[in-house]
């Protein structure tokens, strides 16, 4: 493959990458979005928000990271028990991800009623007053979560991709793999996809052996909780959360077919 890869350092990618020949450059959501604005990479696991603000790019085909329920990496931690997705009033954004943050927006608005104005988001840095924290990846997935809410609250979470699926009937799509040519060679998806198909036919073999969680779980969250094959229901889940964001303003984007490689 000639072309420079970029991916997430989450668990999430490990079956995308860990059959590739050549080791992508490993950085979280929102460098990965740089990386390729600048040429650093030429493929990227960005998140799908890049893709709908560069027209230009390309959906590398039948690749995502996504969920389709429960996803447990992406998540919204309240600091106590009376806090709730209904009365909370300021939340920290973990701007690793463009595109979760713009997910519990539209979340916020058009599944709870809420109205944005009213609720103060605060990114990069959290709040100690902050009542509820998104966080996402591998940090994530721990409760309580890591790192700590301000003043240590034990309170609950919302799981952004049940929501979203509970409230659509369709899967969410966090990630793909996306060139930032609108030319990808046949080869390039060709390997991309092989990497892809060896990795969730042997997710035991991708589980690292010394991984933040142990080897049942991160097993567990591979086969069950992460789908890796974009179809038709995936698509449509990717053009409606794109529809919210225009329709709402938060991204000014062409609204625009995506545009695909051809495989």
């Amino acid at each position: 493959m000639l072309y420079k890869l970029g991916a997430v350092p989450y668990l999430n990618a490990l079956p995308l990458i860990h059959y590739l020949k050549e080791r992508p450059k490993l950085a979280a959501p929102a460098a990965l979005t740089r990386l390729l604005q600048l040429g650093e990479v030429d493929i990227a696991t960005a998140p799908v928000v890049a893709l709908f603000e560069n027209p230009d790019y390309t959906l590398i085909p039948g690749i995502c990271i996504g969920s389709n329920g429960r996803v447990e990496s992406v998540k919204l931690f309240f600091r106590d028990p009376k806090i709730t997705v209904e009365n909370v009033q300021s939340i920290y954004l973990d701007m690793e991800s463009k595109t979760s943050a713009l997910l519990l927006k539209v979340l916020l608005k058009y599944k709870f009623g809420r109205n944005l104005d009213e609720i103060m988001f605060y990114h990069p840095i959290p709040h100690q007053d902050e009542e509820a924290r998104l966080l996402i990846g591998d940090k994530a997935m721990k409760n309580p979560p890591n790192p700590p809410l301000s003043k240590g609250g034990e309170g609950g979470f919302l799981d952004l991709g049940h929501e979203w699926t509970s409230w659509t009937g369709l899967p969410f799509v966090y990630a793909a793999w996306v060139g930032r040519s609108p030319e990808v060679s046949k080869r390039a998806i060709h390997e991309l996809t092989e990497a892809r198909d060896k990795g969730c036919a042997n997710i035991a073999s991708v589980v690292p052996a010394n991984g933040p969680f142990p080897f049942a779980t991160i097993k567990n969250y591979l086969e069950n909780n992460i789908i890796y094959r974009l179809g038709e229901k995936e698509l449509r889940g990717m053009e409606l959360f794109r529809d919210y964001l225009i329709r709402d303003g938060l991204l000014h984007i062409p609204a625009k077919h995506l545009l695909y490689a051809v495989s």
